[in-house]
């Protein structure tokens, strides 16, 4: 073993026993919300259409999915967040087949509030430019808790549901796991420390040779 092969282990091996861990993962909570025919709300459509938003601001993507809603040549079904002050941001346009069963899955492009509260799922009469805003006629919608803002306006996080579905995913570690990992990396660090040591006071003694 030469003094550059055993410097560059002295680097990698914490390194690599660390990286025996878990994948990063992104800090933000979906939210579920349930849609129905909400009173107050809704004014189009038939009262037995339902659906669930997915979303997170922390990582925005917003994802919908709905059926029993009434497919109509002349109607665009659109899905819309409003803030407590009836601020507006279109998610975007939901397609709805045939059978009454549709879906949307989007990036919130250009979202600059998070004080969200209402998702509606409007039904703009074909006729009606986009620009317009939020549609009058409105079909299934839903409510949730408001995200408070940081002081730098970003999301502080995403509310956490009471119950996360099981992705398949491994559990992270503990925080004792996670110290004795670390206290075992720095032992393998140490141990090929005591091998770089060794290695230089060969070189001294020898002068070099055998390289």
């Amino acid at each position: 073993m030469t003094f550059r092969v055993a410097a560059l282990l002295l680097v990698i091996a914490p390194l690599a026993f660390l990286a025996g861990g878990q994948p990063a993962r992104a800090n933000g909570v979906p939210q579920l919300v349930k849609l129905t025919y909400l009173d107050g709300v809704s004014n189009f459509g038939p009262r037995t259409a339902e659906g669930v938003l997915e979303f997170s601001f922390a990582e925005a993507y917003a994802r919908v999915d709905v059926k029993n809603l009434q497919p109509l040549a002349d109607v665009i079904y659109e899905g819309w967040l409003v803030a407590p002050d009836h601020s507006e941001f279109k998610v975007g346009q939901i397609v709805i087949a045939p059978s009454g069963v549709g879906g949307l899955e989007t990036k919130l492009t250009g979202l600059r509030r998070f004080d969200y509260d209402l998702f509606v799922v409007s039904a703009r009469p074909s006729t009606t430019p986009a620009a317009a805003g939020m549609p009058a006629q409105k079909s299934i919608a839903g409510r949730f808790a408001v995200v408070p803002n940081t002081t730098d306006g970003a999301p502080r996080t995403d509310i956490r549901p009471d119950q996360l579905p099981d992705t398949g995913e491994a559990t992270g570690r503990s925080l004792g796991s996670r110290l004795a990992l670390t206290a075992a990396a720095m032992g393998a660090a140490a141990a090929v420390a005591v091998v770089v040591l060794r290695v230089v006071r060969t070189r001294i003694v020898t002068g070099g040779k055998g390289q």
